[in-house]
């Protein structure tokens, strides 16, 4: 028979080398990940410097006003037929 020792020996020292491997992997995605975010702040950052991000929020905010603008006609219109003034509108005077 096997010294029970050894075999617990060698199952910690396998479950170490397979931690080391799963910790280098770790590692080198990281690594990836990191390099990745930082191509992508930069080209965010060359966005930002050059007015790119600010001819598209003016753009956006201009939709978002003319959107706004649509709505309150619309909703000034069904307020107006709930409360009936719409009718009032219409009768000659």
């Amino acid at each position: 028979m096997s010294n029970p020792n050894e075999s617990w020996s060698e199952k910690a020292s396998a479950f170490k080398d397979q931690a080391a491997e799963k910790l280098e992997e770790l590692k080198g995605k990281a690594s990836e990940f990191a390099d990745d975010i930082k191509q992508k702040a930069g080209e965010t950052w060359d966005k930002v410097k050059s007015g790119e991000m600010k001819e598209n929020l003016e753009h956006l905010r201009d939709e978002a006003n003319e959107k706004i603008h649509d709505l309150a006609d619309k909703a000034k219109g069904a307020w107006d037929k709930l409360t009936g003034k719409e009718k009032e509108e219409e009768k000659p005077q």
